[in-house]
């Protein structure tokens, strides 16, 4: 199972947003679809909304940093984040943010180039290309362990899917 191209549009944060913004610790606990309700307010209201009705976060510097707690990647996956193209990223949410399905992409010059909310991008998580209008960028291209655990939806899923797998080899 390989990750497809992820094509949408775009809500464009900035720099220095902790975890803590994206989701504050007292929603931690909510289910996912309740998460939903609170993901970046602490930001604004305009990047909630943008995260619930666009696919895809172009952000800046340190995105996600601070606690590590995995909340906050999973209420983006809710809100329907799929993938996160800018950075450099905490390394924690870096890890979170996949391990939840959503796939994040250092590209430091995307971000820094002019992208507005609402406009297009094209991910190939493969090929390590994406194209902004008439633009290109070329980043690292995904590990294949990265892409299938995307293409799962999550680390858990990928794992059940493995195991599911060697029961059916094994033929128990």
């Amino acid at each position: 199972m390989e990750a497809e191209i992820i094509a949408g549009s775009v809500t464009v944060l900035g720099d220095f947003i902790s975890a803590d913004a994206v989701l504050p610790a007292r929603y931690s606990f909510l289910a996912p679809a309740d998460m939903v309700q609170h993901v970046l307010t602490e930001v604004s209201m305009e990047a909630n909304a943008g995260v619930r009705t666009r696919t895809i976060i172009v952000a800046g510097e340190a995105f996600g940093y601070g606690t590590g707690r995995e909340s906050p990647a999973r209420a983006l996956r809710a809100a329907g984040v799929r993938a996160i193209v800018g950075g450099p990223f905490s390394r924690m949410f870096f890890r979170n943010a996949i391990n939840n399905g959503v796939l994040v992409i250092d590209c430091p010059e995307l971000a820094a180039c002019g992208v507005a909310d609402g406009e297009q991008l094209q991910i190939d998580p493969t090929g390590g290309v994406i194209r902004w209008k008439d633009r290109t960028f070329r980043t690292m291209p995904a590990p294949e362990i990265i892409r299938r655990i995307i293409a799962s939806g999550s680390l858990i899923e990928y794992g059940r899917a493995l195991l599911q797998a060697d029961r059916g080899a094994s033929g128990s």
